[in-house]
């Protein structure tokens, strides 16, 4: 007789893992609000709306994972059964596929965010936030069809490792163009500063982005690769993926309110004037938009503007 995959300790591992980075996400949730509703710089409403919700998605994610472990590994009808708990971990039930569903939409709504940070940092250029949209659906629509299947079959097809496949190409794309998209932007504007400034200005918000682009990446890899290699593990993979789809854009929001704007600002605080448009990571967090006349000419040319004059009370006017 085919022994049956541990199951119940695949559960108590992954469960484990997620308590530990769900306290990080604490952690990181506490100083995003700090940074959107003490500190007196303006923020964007969609910022604390994506903290509240990612977290809200990983907290419910955690209960339910709690109940689902008391279910499955406490309920009399259950353990007296040979190996009922591992028969009950790779049954789909109501909990499984709540779980499942949250996984899912905290996806999703990571990706409309980085979409929207894409549309800012270009200018609120509509061209490549249509195609990261188009991208989006069909990593989303081929997502939900793959789980259907899985749920309908309770098991991992054939047909439903081939959708997986375009769901993981989608999802995988999707993230690398954003991520690096983003960054090229960023990027450019420190270049075309960097003769007027001394410094890259936006060199620590490129680091943060790759940053967490790099550790989303990472977790979706791991997710798929468990699908695709058809382990027993794969069913208990989501259960951690959550958790870095909250971590990765509340690490994002934290380094780019307190972590990059704190280190650029003591990194320039001796620079003597002429003082030039205000670094993107200092206020990326609130609607991550960049003027072309501010960060990409290397000169001033818009008509109210001249060459910098050192007297205390032009400078204010100027500024």
């Amino acid at each position: 007789m085919q022994k049956l995959p541990a199951l119940n300790r695949m559960f108590i591992t992954s469960a484990w893992l997620q308590s530990i980075i769900y306290g990080v996400n604490c952690v990181l949730f506490g100083v995003c609000i700090y940074a959107s509703f003490f500190r007196k710089r303006k923020t964007h409403w969609i910022i604390p709306l994506s903290c509240f919700y990612h977290f809200a998605i990983a907290t419910v994610h955690n209960i339910i994972s709690l109940v689902y472990a008391l279910q499955g590994l406490t309920n009399p009808a259950i353990i007296s059964v040979p190996d009922g708990s591992t028969l009950y971990f790779a049954r789909v039930t109501a909990l499984s596929i709540t779980m499942l569903g949250l996984y899912l939409f905290n996806i999703l709504v990571l990706d409309l965010l980085l979409i929207w940070r894409l549309y800012m940092v270009w200018d609120r250029n509509l061209i490549l936030p249509i195609i990261m949209l188009i991208l989006e659906a069909g990593h989303f629509s081929t997502a939900i069809t793959a789980w259907a299947i899985v749920i309908r079959f309770s098991d991992i097809t054939p047909k439903s490792v081939t959708v997986l496949k375009a769901c993981f190409t989608f999802n995988l794309v999707l993230t690398i163009c954003l991520t690096f998209g983003i960054a090229y932007r960023l990027w450019r504007a420190g270049k075309d500063t960097l003769g007027m400034t001394g410094y890259n200005a936006y060199k620590p918000a490129i680091h943060t982005i790759i940053q967490c682009g790099g550790i989303y990446t990472a977790s979706i890899v791991v997710v798929y690769a468990l699908v695709f290699s058809k382990s027993s593990a794969a069913v208990m993979a989501e259960i951690v993926g959550i958790q870095f789809a909250t971590l990765t854009p509340l690490l994002l929001i934290a380094n780019l309110s307190l972590g990059a704007t704190h280190g650029q600002r003591n990194e320039t605080s001796d620079i003597a004037e002429p003082t030039f448009a205000q670094p993107v990571q200092a206020n990326i967090s609130e609607e991550i938009h960049i003027h072309p006349d501010d960060a990409m000419d290397p000169l001033p040319t818009r008509s109210n503007q001249s060459f910098p004059i050192y007297d205390d009370t032009v400078k204010k006017d100027i500024s």
